[in-house]
């Protein structure tokens, strides 16, 4: 007797354990709940297949296309989405409020801060009128990052909700997504570490690159080993580019990266030119302590104000101009200090003695007679010259 009321016992156990189960799948797969959804297979025409923990599903691609009908993801990615159904077994996705799901897809963005997709459907007085599938929403200005396009589509949170209105915010799902991927980061970042990114922003100070949803400045000095007055010589706003982390400050939210890390360094190379050469050359700057000039192949030197030919005294910039193109002797070349030295006063002296040279040639006379006093006083003022 004792026995069967045992059975029966654990046959109530288990009746009453199969039910909440199945109450809470029920609860779990109602119109609106949220899931992470791993996408599985973006190859059928009609659905995006996924996997979420309470199984697998479909999210329509038309969820997922940008405005050139490409998918917007990737196998193995994982996305926000909301429960609209379960049928036959398999759960039906969305991205966006919509059917049975709208309401509680909205009350789920406010009080979890789960993003929602929407698309801004044109510019407003004071922000954005934005569609999230079925509902329309209202984005302030002060909450939209950037200036859209219309028919861009975007993630949102909802931060007001109401009967008669619903207000989003992008930048809030920003600011959220940068708080995650700051966390994510400072557990994988490492200084030395080659990545990929996104410039985002050239100043003239060096340019921003967007790792993943935090940026970190290029310096100028770290693009390029050659010297240049902007990034845009180098980069472009929207291009995709690989950079060496220098250094991290997580505490001032400060990230340093270098492009000319990962360069060729053309200084440990075949150099176009070497000391005593003559080369054409391009005034970049001026400085009260000499002019830089741009040389062949970018390179970049500077004429101290000794090797300029200016009497003592005379400022740089009042006898030479931006763009100017001058003449230009290499003196040395410092591989190791990445450093070149010109003159332009030796360069005159070399013209002046070959234009010596050519009158001596063309005056030679036919019988030894002295040199004449023009003759001399050229010589004697070249002489000079090499002497200091």
């Amino acid at each position: 007797m004792k026995s069967k009321q045992i059975g029966r016992e654990k046959a109530d156990s288990s009746f009453a354990e199969l039910l909440e189960a199945s109450m809470e799948n029920r609860q779990e797969t109602r119109p609106g709940t949220p899931v992470q959804a791993r996408i599985a297979s973006t190859r059928d025409k009609d659905f995006i297949f996924v996997n979420t923990h309470l199984g697998a599903g479909v999210i329509p691609k038309s969820q997922l296309l940008d405005q050139d009908n490409r998918v917007t993801v990737n196998p193995g990615e994982t996305i926000q989405a909301y429960v609209l159904s379960r049928e036959n077994g398999e759960l039906h996705l969305t991205l966006f409020p919509s059917g049975k799901a709208q309401r509680a897809i909205l009350e789920h963005s406010l009080q979890e801060k789960l993003p929602v997709m929407g698309t801004v459907q044109k510019k407003i007085k004071g922000g954005y009128e934005v569609v999230l599938g079925e509902a329309s929403a209202f984005c302030p200005m002060s909450q939209m990052d950037g200036d859209p396009a219309v028919g861009s589509i975007l993630n949102f949170l909802v931060i007001e909700l109401s009967d008669r209105k619903v207000v989003v915010s992008n930048r809030a799902f920003r600011e959220m997504e940068k708080e995650r991927q700051k966390e994510v980061l400072q557990h994988e970042l490492e200084e030395g570490a080659i990545i990929q990114g996104t410039v985002t922003n050239l100043l003239d100070f060096g340019a921003f690159v967007d790792i993943g949803g935090l940026e970190g400045l290029i310096p100028l000095s770290e693009l390029s080993y050659k010297r240049i007055r902007h990034p845009s010589e180098v980069v472009r706003s929207g291009e995709s580019i690989r950079v060496k982390v220098l250094s991290i400050d997580w505490k001032e939210e400060r990230i340093t990266l270098s492009l000319k890390s990962l360069l060729e360094n053309p200084w440990q190379g075949q150099m176009p030119f070497a000391p005593g050469d003559i080369v054409e050359a391009t005034v970049e700057s001026i400085k009260n302590f000499g002019v830089f000039a741009r040389l062949p192949d970018g390179f970049s030197g500077l004429i101290p104000m000794s090797e300029t030919g200016l009497p003592r005294g005379v400022a740089a910039d009042k006898e030479f101009h931006r763009g100017e193109q001058l003449r230009l002797m290499i003196l040395d070349v410092d591989r190791q200090r990445e450093k070149i030295s010109l003159s332009l006063r030796r360069v005159q002296d070399a013209d002046a003695r070959k234009e010596y040279e050519q009158y001596m040639q063309e005056n030679q006379p036919e019988q030894k007679e002295e040199v004449s006093s023009f003759g001399k006083a050229l010589l004697a003022s070249l002489n000079q010259n090499e002497k200091s």
